[in-house]
């Protein structure tokens, strides 16, 4: 009976431990240039604290439903928010992004299939999701992914070491659709409709880091200061 009793405090107090990690959201949209832009800050988030507190990827659903559209509608706004993107963070956007898909403007722009892709990775493979989020965004805007047509999501299936053609019907599944969602659902009970936004959730508080594109040193000055309250 003592040490079925000890073996219970022990787990009780594993519970607590594993509860009480603090758990870093991040919150983005495949389609987002700044969060192109913040990709490699919130990777260098990633390795710097996975081991002091959990991280959890949201997708936000930027452009879904009647959003979905020709690129060529908003191709004027582009061309200068990736101007503003490059100039702050050193992204680079492609020719063929820039002199064609957006001079053409045909492409559809849509967040849905990407997020599914996301959801993907997270399922099947979330230790590589911020490797997975780079290429995902390098694929959109250096060499064209066609976000709306699952069969251009072989290039980086392949690149990222998933089957191809399993790839590819996954992204027509329902089931990781309605994952994005829910993706989409809950980063509206955050509070989140711009991004990227990093939060924070310490003993069951969410609190804001950031909205929109900011430095690694200054996020990291921020995650400091919540990790050592």
């Amino acid at each position: 009976m003592k040490y079925l009793i000890a073996c219970l405090i022990l787990l009780g107090t594993h519970m607590m431990s594993a509860q009480e990690r603090p758990e870093i959201i991040y919150v983005f949209d495949p389609l987002c240039g700044w969060c192109y832009g913040f990709s490699p800050v919130i990777k260098q988030a990633y390795d710097t604290y996975k081991d002091k507190a959990d991280f959890k990827v949201i997708t936000g659903g930027m452009i879904i439903g009647d959003q979905i559209g020709p690129i060529g509608k908003i191709a004027e706004f582009l061309k200068g928010a990736t101007a503003r993107v490059t100039e702050r963070t050193g992204a680079e956007f492609s020719t063929l992004f820039l002199d064609t898909i957006l001079t053409e403007g045909t492409q559809l722009l849509s967040s849905m299939e990407p997020s599914i892709a996301v959801q993907i990775c997270k399922a099947e493979k979330p230790e590589r999701i911020f490797d997975f989020m780079t290429e995902l965004h390098k694929d959109i805007y250096i060499s064209g992914l066609k976000t709306a047509i699952p069969t251009d999501y072989a290039r980086l299936a392949k690149k990222m070491g998933f089957d191809e053609k399993i790839f590819i019907n996954e992204l027509n599944e329902n089931t990781f659709k309605q994952l994005a969602m829910q993706d989409f659902q809950e980063a509206g009970a955050l509070g989140v409709d711009s991004y990227p936004a990093v939060l924070i959730r310490i003993d069951g508080v969410v609190r804001e880091l950031t909205r929109g594109y900011m430095k690694w040193n200054d996020l990291e000055k921020l995650i400091n200061a919540e990790l050592l309250k």
